[in-house]
């Protein structure tokens, strides 16, 4: 990474959601979903994998997962994804609402004819947070360069990023350059500095993050997408995909809870897209919680979705309005240990 951004915050926030279950079989003590309201974020770290239900995070496919990070943070048994495609979901959970092309995965350009045909003209908590003056960079694993807007890489080298689970590169705001129909523009400088690669194309490399997780120097809003056999997506080689996300989280969630950038008020959301291929009956996704703010060991069992997502980061970023289907529902509450 050739450009660091500057945030030096005192404290620090992750949220991490991901498809609850309790796998290991173990009662999770429940609490009140009457419990105080969403506090105030400072850093927030949003981790994503990929197509996994409810059903499908245990002990077996996820260790760290259930036996590690669910002991240590509140979670919610009624989490939901939005649709059974990747992109409807990421962007879904950005700007609140999703389009026929989004639900098609498609990319946000025609590559015949170098024209926009897959593209958000309208807001997003990307956007918000700009307005707001809130840092915010978007880390994409195996991404070959700042603001990538092409699919890259292959399975069997361990790199593969694919444009539909990047949902910062189809805001016209924040990319630009392929907006104008030059396709040969370079992108706006907000893309070049916010939406960046983890690393090098080098097989699962997070060298970038990890050197800015050490340094402390990151956004007050991360949004981490591993690439497609990190995320869990595509079985590489012969890994369990499931545990392929497993040990992402593994390998990198101590590098942010040990962070300067965390400190003492850091929150960690892990969330997975959407649910299982096999598991269409099932369309729950994890969503837990880990750190200081967070009461350990909870469940709240009341109905959210992404949209819950965007709204719970609007209300403790104090974003508004509200984006579209994230008027329409609740934020997360009841998980929590103080309020603003």
């Amino acid at each position: 990474m050739t450009k660091k951004l500057a945030v030096g915050f005192p404290t620090a926030l992750i949220l991490f959601a991901f498809v609850a279950s309790v796998a290991n079989g173990s009662p999770v003590r429940a609490r009140s979903t009457q419990g105080m309201p969403v506090p105030i974020f400072d850093h927030v770290f949003l981790i994503i994998g990929e197509n996994t239900s409810f059903s499908s995070v245990n002990a077996a496919h996820t260790p760290y997962l259930v036996n590690t990070l669910m002991p240590q943070g509140a979670h919610l048994t009624d989490y939901q994804g939005l649709h059974g495609g990747s992109l409807s979901d990421y962007i879904g959970m950005t700007a609140g609402h999703y389009t026929p092309c989004e639900v098609n995965d498609a990319l946000p350009y025609n590559p015949n004819t170098n024209k926009p045909t897959c593209v958000e003209r309208g807001s997003s908590i990307f956007h918000q947070l700009d307005t707001s003056n809130i840092s915010w960079t978007e880390w994409n694993e195996s991404m070959p360069n700042a603001c990538g807007f092409f699919d890259m890489g292959t399975d069997w080298a361990y790199n593969i990023y694919a444009t539909h689970h990047n949902p910062a590169v189809y805001f016209t705001d924040i990319e630009g350059a392929r907006y104008s129909e030059n396709f040969n523009a370079v992108p706006n400088q907000e893309c070049l500095q916010r939406v960046l690669p983890m690393g090098s194309t080098a097989p699962n490399d997070t060298s970038a993050f990890d050197a800015a997780l050490a340094a402390g120097a990151v956004a007050k809003f991360n949004m981490v997408i591993p690439n497609e056999c990190e995320d869990g997506h595509d079985l590489c080689g012969a890994y369990d995909r499931f545990r392929q996300f497993d040990n992402f989280l593994a390998r990198e969630v101590p590098k942010i809870l040990g962070s300067p950038a965390f400190g003492g008020d850091g929150l960690l959301i892990v969330t997975y897209d959407e649910w299982g291929d096999f598991t269409p009956h099932d369309k729950r996704v994890a969503c837990v919680a880990v750190g200081p703010l967070v009461i350990p060991g909870t469940t709240n069992p009341d109905h959210y979705n992404h949209y819950s997502l965007l709204r719970t980061l609007e209300d403790g970023y104090g974003l508004r309005p509200y984006l579209g289907g994230a008027a329409t529902v609740k934020s997360i509450t009841g998980i929590w240990k103080g309020s603003r």
